[in-house]
């Protein structure tokens, strides 16, 4: 973005889009990980320090990866103050390999597409991980569980109903951010067409019988169904784009 009126931000629930960053770009708060003595989230400041969210409430306390066990001093962490950008929805490159080709009757065509160095906040993660006695994602068996067992250390142990602090449904954190990048085989068609005297005694002059596949095949570390189907870098329960597959025929008189 070059310029904005009164070189305002504009913030939106999950983006901002601000002069010299992208458009669109990710907004929202870095996340560290789990405290290995209770299991509770804690994420960055603006500033760079360290602030667990106590569950099962909303408040927040200074964390000290040297002392995690001292939660004593109060602390906060504020959507207004805190957020940053986390990275940009738009990739900063794209683009395909288109090839056709015969051989004897045969013919192959197909599409590559690539795109990349985009970020996807994967909202519908986060909505599969909540806390209010809904069935979770298999993440969930990632969850700190006692200081002996301490899971990942960066899926929060469970707390019911408090969906809020423990996956900050506010607002973006890094925790849910994810490669947008992705490589797809975007369309495949195989064809036969009839030799010419075949088709003179069939009465036609020529027919062309073809296989036909769509979205056929991706390769993406994404966890999402789909990494397009996200909407301004953010992926919110959407719909994917939809494999389809057809058989059809060329037909001349």
């Amino acid at each position: 973005m070059i310029a904005l009126v009164n070189g305002q931000d504009r913030i939106g629930t999950n983006t901002i889009t601000r002069e010299g960053e992208s458009i669109n770009s990710i907004y929202g708060v870095r996340y560290y990980g789990t405290n290995p003595e209770n299991g509770n989230p804690v994420y960055y400041k603006a500033d760079g320090s360290l602030v667990q969210g106590n569950l099962p409430g909303s408040s927040y306390s200074v964390f000290d990866p040297a002392n995690p066990a001292d939660v004593s001093q109060a602390a906060s962490l504020s959507a207004a103050d805190d957020r940053v950008i986390l990275g940009q929805s738009l990739p900063k490159y794209f683009g395909g390999l288109n090839s056709s080709m015969n051989y004897k009757n045969f013919d192959l065509g197909f599409l590559f597409r690539f795109s990349g160095g985009n970020k996807i906040f994967n909202a519908t993660r986060r909505d599969l991980l909540n806390q209010n006695f809904t069935n979770n994602s298999t993440e969930i068996l990632g969850r700190w569980q006692s200081v002996e067992n301490p899971g990942d250390g960066w899926t929060p142990r469970l707390y019911a109903s408090t969906n809020t602090t423990t996956n900050l449904t506010s607002i973006a954190t890094s925790r849910f951010l994810e490669d947008g990048d992705f490589i797809k085989l975007d369309n495949i068609t195989l064809g036969y067409s009839l030799p010419a005297d075949t088709a003179t005694q069939l009465g036609i002059t020529k027919l062309r019988l073809y296989l036909q596949a769509q979205n056929v095949w991706t390769i993406t570390d994404y966890s999402g169904l789909d990494p397009e189907m996200e909407s301004a870098g953010v992926d919110l329960n959407g719909t994917p784009r939809a494999s389809i597959f057809s058989f059809g025929l060329n037909l001349s008189l």
